[in-house]
């Protein structure tokens, strides 16, 4: 299920809004099937979380669900999930979840985020509970997408093939402060332009996927210097991301145009400028509509050359990133 842009941008508090069992249902079409409530009757059109809540698709086999809600009733619910991976992480409150017949508690102290696999497809269950809170995102992994970015059965990957080939594998994961960052974007994120708000989405995504992967994976040692091949990718990536061809294409479409994965294209990027793929496109276009504010456009165009939907919020990161506000460029 695709979301509109202007779902995407919602803010993430418990008490912003209430969501009906139908609209739970609605949203959660991307991933759970047969999904059924039990230990109470529920009416379609009654309020069972509040709060902010959402799945989206980012691209075939990427799926990213996010959720800072207040559960509204006492219930068990129960539904099918296809095989992948599953990266969660609890930034606060309580996840009380089961795949199969495990069963994870995570939040509040104790584990925040783990990685499970399905190697086939299983039960998933939640047990919920009146008044309780919790702040998480999971996202989803398919073989396909996995296999997009290189690790997939024909791939040398050490621990990770073990794990991807053993149904309900469980990982915990120490979620590094970059990762929670990460994921506080996600359940907060920015209000871009349609074309960038599903690449700013993705691009986190990719990068908080690759630490998570990364746990499962044996070490390597990288040079800092750049290979010829990697320079030739980063030179047409730097051409890519100062265009306007770059609105409206994905991670995957950017890599696929540089010859390159989601995984290895943020490798490079933090190799070469220490940074991902999208803060390199944000910072180029911030730099972009201070050089119109300077050659005397509005600040609503400026706006629009960095890809931001609201003047506000363009002029908080333009504050943030030169020290002064778009007005003061005049």
């Amino acid at each position: 299920m695709f979301v509109p842009e202007a779902e995407l941008a919602k803010t993430a508090n418990f008490g912003e809004r209430r969501i009906s069992c139908a609209e739970l249902l609605r949203r959660l079409d991307a991933v759970a099937q047969d999904y059924v409530f039990e230990g109470a009757l529920v009416e379609r059109e009654q309020a069972v979380l509040s709060g902010h809540f959402e799945t989206v698709c980012l691209r075939p086999g990427l799926i990213l669900h996010s959720a800072a809600v207040r559960d509204l009733c006492d219930v068990h619910t129960h539904n099918r999930l296809q095989p992948g991976i599953k990266i969660l992480v609890v930034t606060g409150g309580l996840t009380d979840v089961a795949f199969g017949n495990r069963r994870f508690r995570l939040g509040t102290g104790g584990t925040e985020a783990a990685l499970v696999n399905l190697a086939e497809e299983e039960r998933f269950s939640r047990r919920w509970q009146r008044g309780r809170e919790e702040r998480k995102i999971s996202l989803t992994l398919t073989q396909e997408w996995l296999a997009e970015i290189g690790l997939d059965e024909t791939a040398d990957s050490g621990g990770f093939l073990a794990f991807a080939r053993q149904h309900l594998a469980f990982m915990p994961w120490a979620v590094s402060a970059r990762a929670r960052s990460l994921v506080q974007r996600l359940l907060q994120p920015a209000v871009y332009l349609p074309g960038l708000q599903r690449l700013y989405l993705e691009a986190h995504c990719v990068e908080l996927a690759s630490e998570a992967l990364a746990t499962l994976l044996p070490p390597v040692s990288t040079s800092d210097r750049l290979r010829p091949g990697e320079r030739r990718r980063l030179q047409r990536l730097t051409e890519l991301l100062t265009s306007d061809e770059v609105l409206g294409m994905s991670v995957a479409d950017i890599a696929r145009a540089v010859h390159s994965n989601p995984s290895s294209l943020q490798t490079l990027a933090r190799k070469a400028w220490g940074r991902t793929v999208f803060e390199q496109l944000r910072e180029i276009r911030l730099n972009k509509a201070r050089q119109a504010l300077l050659d005397g456009h509005t600040v609503a165009h400026a706006a629009e050359v960095a890809g931001y939907a609201s003047a506000t919020n363009f002029a908080t990161a333009f504050k943030r990133r030169y020290g002064c506000s778009p007005r003061q460029c005049y």
